[in-house]
């Protein structure tokens, strides 16, 4: 069995096609066979270092943190899911022929979906859901305030809290070009972020009342102003952290308003966690409705790995862009 594997030479990292073991599910889990996986920011931090150093001597660790195929074999106490099932799941190595997870985590890819809009679509569903409905607590007529509106996660965090019922959501870029990207999946407001910041924006377009959630995935520098455009009661919920992990904070404000500061990673949830996360987005949410389909900018070939990756750090990209693994052709 094949896989992209992260692998340390004396210039540095680089994505090499490696050969693994093909892995065997045990009772409770399935082995998919992958046919797409999508590129994230957390392959970079993976690749390089800055979420789990890379250990000297260790096996080379399979890229990937998500991946949508075909379920090919199920454990003996698996009862959901079966053979030939399509699906879509997070999974840590989804860049490689074959996957094992627990049957708690793959969700099924919805009709008239390809894979790869599947793979796409799952790790940016399960995160936003994560941040504007658990964290967030979001209610309809809420207004929403998404940071890096363009990037492939904040589209679908501005699609899902249109879904969700959210009255007025804005969308901030620092590039104007954007802007139409933006409003194409239903944001109703875009601010062009300049040095002035957007909290004086904000506030005026929410007459004073502010934004109710803001999903952050520029990190740091937008903090401060995070508080000055949150409404009171609002809820901030820390997803990326594109411009930095560090910034400004208002205790005052912060007390005054009342607010609710959340962080989300998978990094630190277990399995159990993790099934949580999609029962709670399947149970609240109808993934064949229209308005979440995803955005693919482009379908690279696997063996492209590392040209896909670098595509994505230009900030350029409309959308995800994916992988098709194997022999699997572009879709």
């Amino acid at each position: 069995m094949q896989a992209i594997l992260i692998e340390q030479g004396s210039a540095g990292t680089q994505l090499i096609l490696g050969e693994q073991a093909v892995p065997v599910p045990g009772p409770t889990q399935v082995r998919i066979a992958v046919h797409a996986a999508s590129v994230n920011r957390a392959d970079l931090a993976q690749r390089f270092g800055t979420h789990e150093p890379l250990v000297p001597g260790s096996a080379p660790p399979v890229v990937g943190l998500d991946a949508a195929g075909d379920v090919i074999e199920v454990g003996s106490e698996v009862t959901d899911l079966q053979v030939g099932d399509r699906v879509m799941t997070i999974v840590g190595g989804g860049l490689s022929e074959h996957i094992v997870v627990d049957a708690g985590l793959p969700i099924p890819i919805p009709d008239g979906w390809s894979y790869a809009e599947g793979a796409a679509a799952v790790l940016g569903l399960l995160t936003e859901h994560n941040a504007l409905r658990t964290h967030g607590r979001l209610q309809p007529g809420e207004t929403v305030l998404v940071h890096s509106a363009a990037s492939s996660v904040g589209l679908q965090c501005v699609q899902l809290a249109k879904y969700l019922g959210a009255g007025l959501v804005i969308g901030t870029t620092r590039s104007e070009s954007m802007t139409p990207l933006i409003r194409s999946v239903g944001a109703d407001q875009v601010i062009v972020v300049g040095d002035d910041g957007f909290a004086n924006q904000v506030l005026a377009l929410t007459d004073g009342h502010g934004a109710d959630v803001i999903v952050d995935h520029v990190g740091g520098p937008y903090l401060a102003d995070n508080i000055r455009s949150a409404a009171i009661a609002g809820r901030i919920i820390g997803v990326g952290r594109l411009g930095g992990g560090e910034g400004s904070l208002d205790l005052e404000m912060l007390a005054y308003k009342r607010l609710a500061l959340y962080g989300v990673t998978f990094r630190t949830r277990s399995t159990p966690d993790k099934i949580e996360l999609v029962a709670a987005l399947r149970a609240d949410v109808d993934l064949d409705s229209p308005v979440l389909r995803p955005l693919i900018d482009r379908i690279m070939p696997w063996t492209e790995a590392e040209a896909a990756q670098a595509l994505m750090s230009t900030n350029s990209s409309r959308g995800k862009i994916v992988l098709a693994v194997g022999d699997a052709a572009p879709e």
